[in-house]
């Protein structure tokens, strides 16, 4: 009888998996309008999990979230809206519902664009002047 159930409960977590259910993740890849994968690419996503980086096949996954304790934690199923933005390209954002399991997206499609001449270099602002302390004076000859 011991045995059945275990049979029975190593059959349904099996199943489960299978079905989809077990940890949430998104994933997916981005690419350039000729397929072309765009590394580094930021996809941040509402409500807020990691955010990632594209590698260099343009591959992301998002598995997990910070909380407001500073923990980490699996996110949860739900819609989330996802943004993905890189430097020469359209930003773009689309929404997904994240149900049980990994959940794979198509393809992601950046449109190029010709970046403004201001975005090339970001403004400079002067560092506010500050009183040195411990922390932040350097020993020298130790």
């Amino acid at each position: 009888m011991m045995v059945a159930r275990v049979v029975a409960l190593a059959a349904l977590a099996v199943l489960t998996v299978a079905c989809g259910a077990g940890p949430v993740s998104i994933g997916g890849r981005v690419v350039d309008h000729r397929g072309t994968p765009i590394q580094k690419a930021e996809v941040v996503t509402l409500p807020e999990t990691d955010v990632s980086l594209t590698n260099s096949r343009g591959f992301f996954v998002l598995r997990q979230r910070i909380n407001d304790q500073g923990e980490t934690e699996a996110i949860a199923a739900g819609r989330y809206t996802i943004k993905v933005r890189r430097f020469g390209f359209e930003e773009m954002a689309f929404q997904v519902d994240v149900e049980g399991g990994p959940t794979r997206v198509p393809d992601l499609i950046m449109k190029p664009r010709t970046p403004d001449i201001g975005e090339a270099a970001p403004d400079v602002t002067a560092d506010p002047e500050r009183e040195p302390d411990e922390t932040s004076t350097p020993t020298l000859g130790i």
